[in-house]
């Protein structure tokens, strides 16, 4: 196949007749979230409102006729710096090297055209391994399996996350230019604000999933610990309320607890009480955990919509002087054997945690998630990109 003939640019209506081609191929749209398109109204219709308006979606043009599509879709807030890529390509010219090509001139394209994006993923089924071999063609790299991830056509699947860097997309630029090619081609749980909307897209919900605790070791041992000693009888859950301020303002106020936190430590009661009240009280899962009834940290699990219904992100935070006590693995135990109970819907339980968040990541797997893989540079933190590791439970696991 001769390069000079791939092309990428923006669908036009005119494109139907090319478009309906493949969008009407069941093996097309296989693993895409969208079904066939069988008419030439509906694909006018998908056109008119879907494809001509994305932010940043591509026709693959063979010749200037539309032969397939590339989307990527930029995250914002501090999730500006990743972007998620999907594509689909005409059956015909599979295994021609097409995608590979026109793959790395989406991802060289937009790594210029948006400031700060770092990183490009996909998420693609097990079963499609045609789509992982192209990808890595295209020099993106496996970072895991994500078990029971998402629903598609009606099933809930595993998935493979797949990534380009920016630095990489520079390595195949260079490539390229140095073979003389006729074209360039390259390649939490989130503490929750009061702007924070429960209805928020994918990518605003899984914000929700950066883990916000540093698990060390601390010899400080408080009153309350003197009470209950280790035994983890004493360890329950219940609504965090405007009355545990006081208790809420131990930890909330603590920069080592801050550490792996999107945000910064309070330093009044007044910003505290906002919280609580706009951010906390409304929330469909957020637990107070408590030692002898009184509040030592905080734990919640933010529901997906859609597609991702399927799965929940975990987070948490505990005032540091309980720290390599137990209670964090004793209090996300917890939340395993309660969660699944109460939203049945739920398959999956996630957590991400920065890579140098060694504690935390002792927690979640003595609490009986399982390690993942290694996320990079997936989040921006304290205005950094962040390796972050990705953890799960599912509701088929054991329970510890």
């Amino acid at each position: 196949m001769d390069p000079s003939r791939i092309s990428l640019r923006p669908f036009k209506l005119s494109d139907v007749d090319d478009f309906l081609k493949w969008a009407s191929d069941d093996r097309v749209t296989r693993y895409l979230r969208w079904n066939s398109i069988n008419s030439r109204e509906e694909a006018l219709k998908y056109l008119e409102k879907v494809a001509i308006h994305h932010p940043w979606r591509r026709s693959i043009c063979l010749d200037d006729h539309s032969i397939g599509y590339i989307s990527i879709s930029p995250e914002s807030g501090e999730d500006r710096c990743r972007a998620r890529l999907g594509y689909a390509l005409a059956a015909e010219y599979w295994g021609q090297g097409i995608a590979t090509i026109a793959l790395k001139m989406a991802v060289s394209g937009v790594f210029k055209e948006v400031a700060g994006l770092v990183r490009v993923h996909a998420v693609v089924e097990v079963e499609n391994k045609g789509s992982q071999r192209v990808l890595e063609k295209t020099g993106f790299l496996k970072e895991g399996l994500l078990r029971k991830y998402g629903y598609c056509k009606g099933e809930i699947r595993d998935m493979i996350v797949i990534y380009c860097g920016h630095t990489h997309a520079c390595i195949l630029f260079c490539v390229k230019l140095s073979s003389s090619c006729v074209f360039l081609i390259l390649f939490s749980f989130k503490h929750i604000n009061s702007s924070l909307n429960y209805q928020e897209s994918e990518a605003s919900l899984l914000k929700s999933a950066h883990i916000i605790l540093q698990m060390e070791q601390n010899s400080f041992t408080s009153d309350l610990l003197k009470e209950g000693g280790d035994d983890f009888s004493d360890i329950s859950l219940r609504p965090l309320d405007l009355s545990d301020i006081d208790d809420f303002m131990v930890w909330a106020t603590d920069a080592k607890v801050a550490r792996f936190c999107s945000w910064e430590p309070y330093t009044n009661k007044e910003d505290a009480l906002n919280y609580i009240k706009n951010s906390v009280l409304p929330h469909p899962w957020f637990k107070a955990v408590c030692l002898n009834n009184r509040p030592i940290g905080a734990v919640s699990v933010t529901k997906n919509s859609g597609n991702d219904i399927c799965r929940g992100e975990l987070g948490y935070a505990f005032a540091s002087q309980y720290w390599g006590k137990g209670f964090a693995t004793k209090a996300v135990k917890l939340v395993a054997k309660t969660i699944f109970i109460e939203w049945p819907h739920l398959e999956r339980l996630e957590a991400l945690v920065d890579v140098k968040n060694a504690g935390s990541q002792r927690v979640l797997e003595k609490a009986g998630f399982e390690r993942e893989g290694v996320l990079r540079k997936y989040l921006l933190l304290k205005g950094k990109s962040r390796d972050m590791v990705m953890f799960s439970l599912l509701s088929t696991d054991p329970q510890i």
